[in-house]
């Protein structure tokens, strides 16, 4: 990804000692999650939505289905907003006003293009893979109905900021002083124990590519 210069809608005015401009930390934040929250309009009226999303170079991609409203909005022109959030820890400091949390950031903005034919397979694959890596080689092969059914869409980064807030609380000098608790709680969300389909014959096996993504332990890095 290109070096990406603040704008006015990126600049980051309050906390500006956690803005980070620089494209390696933005795509380090993009890359260590798959799920972002979508902000748009329908008819003027403020909308924002969870969904999977990947990073391929300077575009991030999302999906679903034909007459998903929230994907056909994007594609009327609007200039759309991104939003990543990674939950890293709290921040519990000797005052309510101090008390914080650790995260790292990304908001974006561009205008969405569809994507078509082959590039939609392979986009689609992509998407499966940063979820779960080598997820797409042991499915069965897409159908025309299910491709005919399915949105993809573009995102170029055309803007994009990074925030994030590392250590421990920051107090009032003076607060130092009391025996007040503080200091980090670090969040993580975890595997859990995987659950098999109960329509999935006892003789199949768990394939190594799921073995390998439980060994990560935590989902988001």
């Amino acid at each position: 990804m290109p070096p990406i210069a603040p704008a006015t809608r990126t600049r980051i005015v309050r906390g500006d000692k956690r803005a980070d401009y620089d494209a390696k930390s933005i795509e380090a934040v993009l890359d260590s999650s798959f799920l972002c929250h979508v902000g748009f309009t329908i008819d003027a009226e403020a909308r924002v939505l969870p969904t999977a999303y990947v990073r391929i170079g300077d575009a991030i991609y999302l999906h679903g289905h034909l007459k998903n409203q929230m994907l056909n909005a994007l594609l009327d022109g609007q200039t759309v907003c991104v939003c990543v959030t990674l939950l890293d820890d709290l921040v519990l400091a000797r005052s309510g006003f101090h008390h914080s949390v650790n995260y790292r950031s990304v908001t974006l903005f561009g205008t969405a293009e569809q994507i078509i034919g082959d590039e939609k397979v392979e986009k689609l694959d992509l998407l499966l893979n940063h979820m779960v890596p080598d997820r797409a080689g042991h499915l069965r092969v897409h159908t025309q109905k299910e491709l005919n059914a399915t949105l993809v869409v573009k995102i170029p980064i055309d803007e994009a900021a990074a925030k994030i807030r590392t250590g421990p609380p920051i107090d009032a000098e003076k607060d130092y002083e009391t025996d007040i608790w503080a200091g980090v709680i670090p969040i993580d969300t975890v595997m859990g124990n995987i659950e098999r389909c109960p329509r999935l014959d006892e003789s199949v096996p768990t394939p190594e590519h799921v073995l390998q993504f439980l060994e990560k332990g935590k989902l988001f890095v």
